[in-house]
């Protein structure tokens, strides 16, 4: 079985998900393994995705930043490059 292992900084798993007390500030490794089964996946309504965000971090950043004078494809182009070395 093929598996993948990375040490990176924990901040920037930080964004993804609530990190232990014990792993935060420090570099760990990451291991990647397939899954055989499929899973799954759920069906998700917008109303659903509303109830999860409502009262969350995410739902006050929602519109914080304007973007008047920059189109999406230059956003995107702009944080690919940015995270492009990231692996």
């Amino acid at each position: 079985m093929e598996a993948l292992r990375k040490i990176i900084d924990s901040k920037v798993l930080e964004t993804l998900f609530p990190l232990p007390k014990s792993f935060q500030n420090k570099d760990i490794e990451i291991i990647i393994l397939p899954v055989n089964k499929k899973r799954e996946k759920p069906h998700v309504t917008g109303q659903m995705i509303d109830e999860m965000l409502q009262g969350s971090v995410t739902q006050s950043l929602i519109g914080a930043i304007p973007f008047s004078n920059i189109s999406r494809e230059e956003i995107r182009l702009e944080r690919l490059q940015k995270y492009e070395d990231i692996t």
